[in-house]
Formats: structure tokens, C-alpha cells, sequence
């Protein structure tokens, strides 16, 4: 497993959230069957102490035209998240610690007369060839105030778990989410059962679409990263390095099926290279400053 290493303010938390996430889908030990529903295994895990569950979504990715990373791109891109989560409103990514790992704050929709739920969080990605996680956990951060007319909800737990089997890729996904504040019965209760059928929604989007640009590799210092999925624009602020340092994308041919155009307002040059499946990479040199990146369709 690969986790670049960091000494920011919340390393330690950030990673003991990783470390809890692995111990999660570990097994299916002390995880009580739910239900199944669109080809998503249902679960359910008390944890002494606290009112609400865990909760536990498994599913399969069929065939092998795409990789371990490439799904954890579909489920962790705020522009795709748009697509397949019809909780989610909206997120930022305030700081980026590197490529793998950042501090954002995001809102989630609730139904009127409630107040819209926000939280500050942290995000990490572990790549390897037999496994890829993706961790989030709630943080405090001076940056990222409590918003006046919004409640602060806390994640204590969230995260994706993709490994390869036979089939094709099995895909875990675990939250458990205190929304916080006055809350319907119903509106809980129909949240506990939405969020781990997100894990058959990714699924669905990366069947359907492909998946958004994502950087495989980087010794530049990188910076923050938007994809649109409506326009299938991608834009990468890289904020600097030195002689020989490279960024590499990854892009998806199903989402881009005619091609892409690429645009570098700053240092570097670009060429593509063919990468898994058909599919392409954006390899992105010659840095020896800023540069703003962006992707579209040809």
C-alpha cells in the first residue's frame, strides 16, 4: 500500500481514521445483514457507546475494464458525486496537503424546514495493486468555521474499500455520520439506508460514464483539482517544481470518447500516452513554476 507521507495538523487524525476504515472491511465479523437492493449487500454495525450504526454498503463491479483507482476516482470526485448521490449538495477543498490527501468542508441536502448539514473533514487515499482505500474523517480547523443557518454534522467514519476478485472488483463502502440537531425519525432512517446504496451508484456512473480525470502520479507540488461532470471540464492547479518533475492524469476514453483538448496557461509542456483499456494519460513536464491545467472534450 502507498500513502505519501505528511506532517500536516491532521496527519495523525486523518490516518487513525485510514487505519479504523481497514479494520471496518477487514470481515464481516460484528456486521449484522441489513438487506440486499440493487445488487448492494446491506449492513449494519452497533458500536457500544454510541446511538447510531455503522453502516455497510458491498457490492461488485463487473469485468475488468477498469482499475482498482479508477473507481476510488468515481467516489471521491465531488463532480461525480453530483451524479450519484442525491444527498450530496456541494464540496471544497480547502487545503491540499499532496495528491492523495486534503481538508475539505462540503454541505448535504435535508428536506425543509430543516437546516442544511456542513462538515469539515479530511480525505486520504491509500493506492496498491491488491487494494485501495479511501478514508474520511470529521476535523476542526480554523479554516473552516461553523457557517451561520447551517449545522455542523460529524463523520466519524466514511470510506471506500475496492479490491480485485474474481468477478471483477468488489467494492465496499462504510459511513457512520451524526447529522446533528433535530432530526425526523423517517429522514434518519431513510439516510441510513441511501448511504450505503451509494456504493451500487458509483457502480452505476462508472458504467455509464467513465470515470473523471485523476493524477496517478506527481513530483510536482500539486494543488487543488475541479472536475464539472456536466461540461467534462478538469482543471489542476499545480503550484510549482523542479527540473524534471511530472504530473500524470489519467483519462478516461468513455468519458472523453472523441478525444481531449488540453490547455497549460503557465510552465510546462504536455503529450499523450496510451494507457490501460484503451484509455489515455495526460503526462504533463518541463514544470518549473505554476500552471493552471485544464482538460475538456474534443
Amino acid at each position: 500500500m502507498t500513502i505519501i507521507e505528511s506532517n500536516n495538523r491532521h496527519a495523525e487524525t486523518t490516518r487513525k481514521a485510514l487505519t479504523y476504515l481497514k479494520e471496518l472491511t477487514g470481515s464481516l465479523d460484528g456486521w449484522d445483514f441489513a438487506s440486499e437492493s440493487n445488487g448492494v449487500k446491506l449492513y449494519r454495525k452497533t458500536v457500544d457507546g454510541q446511538t447510531l450504526p455503522i453502516v455497510r454498503g458491498d457490492t461488485i463491479l463487473p469485468g475488468k475494464e477498469y482499475t482498482l483507482s479508477q473507481v476510488a476516482a468515481v467516489a471521491t470526485s465531488p463532480g461525480s458525486r453530483k451524479v450519484w448521490d442525491e444527498k450530496f449538495d456541494v464540496a471544497e477543498v480547502k487545503e491540499t496537503f499532496n495528491f492523495r490527501e486534503t481538508l475539505f468542508w462540503s454541505k448535504l441536502k435535508v428536506p425543509w424546514p430543516m437546516s442544511p448539514r456542513d462538515l469539515a473533514g479530511t480525505a486520504i487515499r491509500d493506492i496498491g495493486d491488491d487494494a485501495v482505500y479511501v478514508s474520511m474523517t470529521s476535523v476542526e480547523d480554523a479554516d473552516i468555521p461553523e457557517v451561520y443557518g447551517n449545522v455542523r454534522a460529524t463523520l466519524y467514519v466514511s470510506g471506500w474499500k475496492a479490491v480485485p476478485v474474481e468477478e471483477g472488483i468488489a467494492v465496499t463502502y462504510v459511513t457512520q455520520i451524526d447529522i446533528a440537531g433535530s432530526i425526523p425519525s423517517s429522514f434518519l432512517a431513510s439516510i441510513q439506508q441511501q448511504i450505503p446504496l451509494c456504493a451500487g451508484k458509483v457502480i452505476e456512473y462508472i458504467q455509464t460514464y467513465g470515470y473523471p480525470p485523476y493524477i496517478t502520479e506527481a513530483t510536482a507540488v500539486t494543488g487543488n483539482e475541479h472536475f464539472t461532470h456536466d461540461t467534462k471540464e478538469y482543471t489542476l492547479e499545480i503550484e510549482g517544481g523542479e527540473a524534471g518533475s511530472v504530473v500524470k492524469i489519467d483519462i478516461s476514453s468513455k468519458l472523453y470518447p472523441a478525444g481531449v483538448n488540453v490547455n497549460i496557461q503557465g510552465s510546462g509542456s504536455h503529450k499523450l500516452e496510451d494507457g490501460v483499456n484503451g484509455n489515455k494519460v495526460l503526462v504533463i513536464e518541463n514544470i518549473d513554476g505554476s500552471a493552471t491545467v485544464t482538460i475538456t472534450s474534443a
